[in-house]
């Protein structure tokens, strides 16, 4: 309650101007942005790094929105000098350098930071995680690899979870921050299918013309879309005002995802758009569920394509494949049950002494391909327990601020958190669920988000939230 009351006095305290973003800084950034996104050398790379970093010195936060339209986009790294790293990373990086100027900016004005050190309902269960993460090191038999995932899926996600914490404070900006997220999903779409209409930069596998946008795998841009496309229904029933704009990007982000086949998205994405539904009205559930029975009906000719035929099967396909691997999974775990074997360690075992004879086909299987599993062999037990503890801490925060009188757009927030949530964990017993970068972003800014819904200074806020 005491964190709750100095994140209000520190908010009300603000001066009005600091709610609204500032044209020019901002347009500095992005100018940044730009130059970082489509420089080949390490030159003007450094150049666009500068010119971010110094518009964010006015508003550290703009770069949490910039970061989220450029999650889609991680595999597409930039060299600096010998190194190479990821979009996702250098904006947090110019984020970073950002926030430490503007520290120095307001000290120097002989003002406060701006930087409140404030306590949110995550910060044991994050702990935890960390402790995870870094115990886990000791198994791994290739630590280079384990070190990396440490830094782009573990502490990197973090940060920008507190560097939100910090600065995110108005409604402006978690409406930016939810509008760059649909944004980066919808350019992925985008992409991928002008790709799948005009050139021949698709997968082609039992039958089936599958899309791939910026990703090497049409699973993987499954499992993005399905994340966003909670949000942006959401939106459409919960935010009456951003109908217009969220029901087009809707078509297209859902026409980019049939064309994924990938039968985990479809069912996971329809659970979580299910629960969406369901919280804004349970006979328009009804009616979705009706509507869905109808259109599998209708869609019985591409239920006849292998490549979604072979998910009903358990002998041959996707599905026994699956199983395979999980035996083999349960087999790591027993010799292995504490620490795992190490963050993205995994391919390593499975190759060498864990793939079945049956699943000779894939052997370059890189996780589980299950939450569960993935959790426990990446981080050991101790990441189980993490990640539980986690995604109960992120229940019972939704839960305390859903039960409270909201405006829409923190109502349609919370129900797109609530969906994209649900497809965390159905996608996720059947393929990844937080191991790769933009997923695990994904998850820390929605997070965030919750964070400073529940830290507004609105006056329908009772005492049962500020207890959190």
């Amino acid at each position: 309650m005491a964190g709750r009351s100095l994140a209000v006095a520190h908010e009300t305290s603000m001066p009005a101007r600091r709610h609204r973003l500032e044209p020019v800084p901002a347009v500095l950034a992005v100018v940044g942005g730009i130059i970082l996104a489509i420089s080949t050398s390490t030159g003007p790379s450094l150049l666009g790094l500068g010119i971010m970093a110094a518009g964010l010195a006015w508003r550290p936060g703009f770069g949490l929105s910039l970061l989220a339209v450029s999650l889609p986009f991680f595999l597409f790294p930039k060299k600096l000098g010998g190194m190479a790293f990821s979009m996702p990373e250098l904006i947090l990086l110019a984020t970073v350098v950002g926030t430490a100027l503007y520290a120095l900016r307001r000290w120097w004005s002989g003002g406060q930071t701006g930087i409140a050190t404030l306590a949110t309902p995550f910060d044991r269960p994050i702990a935890l995680f960390l402790a995870a993460a870094l115990l886990s090191l000791l198994a791994s038999e290739v630590l280079r690899v384990s070190l990396r995932d440490l830094r782009t899926l573990v502490l990197e996600p973090i940060l920008a979870f507190y560097l939100g914490a910090w600065f995110l404070r108005s409604r402006h900006e978690r409406a930016l921050l939810l509008t760059a997220l649909l944004l980066g999903a919808v350019a992925a779409a985008a992409l991928g299918l002008y790709q799948y209409l005009f050139t021949e930069h698709v997968v082609e596998v039992e039958g089936a013309k599958r899309i791939l946008g910026p990703y090497l795998s049409p699973n993987h841009m499954g499992l993005y879309l399905g994340r966003a496309i909670p949000i942006a229904v959401a939106l459409s029933l919960f935010a009456p005002r951003t109908r217009p704009l969220a029901i087009p990007l809707l078509i297209l982000l859902t026409t980019a995802l049939f064309l994924t086949f990938s039968v985990g998205a479809w069912m996971a994405t329809l659970l979580a758009v299910g629960t969406v539904t369901l919280l804004w009205n349970g006979r328009a559930a009804l009616a979705l569920t009706a509507s869905a029975l109808m259109v599998a009906a209708a869609a019985l000719p591409i239920l006849s394509l292998e490549r979604v035929s072979s998910h009903f099967s358990l002998s041959r396909g996707t599905s026994f494949i699956r199983i395979q691997l999980w035996q083999s999974s349960l087999e790591m775990i027993r010799d292995h049950p504490l620490l795992g074997v190490g963050m993205d360690n995994f391919l390593y075992h499975y190759n060498s002494s864990y793939l079945q004879d049956a699943a000779a086909a894939e052997p370059s299987l890189s996780h589980p391909h299950n939450i569960l599993l993935n959790f426990w062999l990446q981080m050991g037990a101790l990441g189980v327990l993490a990640i539980g503890w986690l995604l109960a801490a992120l229940g019972r925060c939704w839960a305390s601020l859903w039960r409270l009188p909201q405006p829409s757009l923190e109502r349609a927030i919370l129900a797109g958190i609530a969906g994209a949530t649900v497809d965390l964990v159905v996608h996720g017993m059947v393929d990844n669920s937080y191991f790769l970068v933009d997923l695990a972003f994904h998850f820390w800014l929605l997070a965030v988000m919750l964070v400073t819904i529940r830290r507004s200074p609105s006056p329908t806020l009772s005492h049962e939230a500020q207890m959190e």
